[in-house]
């Protein structure tokens, strides 16, 4: 079973990946699950939904006129 939808989003300075999911919590736990059967030390973990800027981002591939402004 995947978890998340697409590739995922890895930052190597900040040590921080981003996944997009559909499951919400369901996925998250799943994932906490097979990180720690590997043994990948996880230090924090959240679920973030995504604004209406975030949908328009990806449904259209660029970003807002006041999403650039931030």
């Amino acid at each position: 079973m995947e978890i998340g939808s697409g590739e995922p989003t890895i930052d190597t300075h900040t040590r921080k990946v981003d996944v997009l999911v559909d499951g919400g919590t369901k996925a998250l736990i799943e994932a906490l699950r097979r990180l720690d059967a590997l043994g990948v030390n996880v230090l924090d973990i959240g679920l973030h939904r995504p604004t209406l800027d975030d949908v328009f981002l990806s449904l259209t591939g660029h970003a807002t006129d006041e999403g650039e402004k931030k």
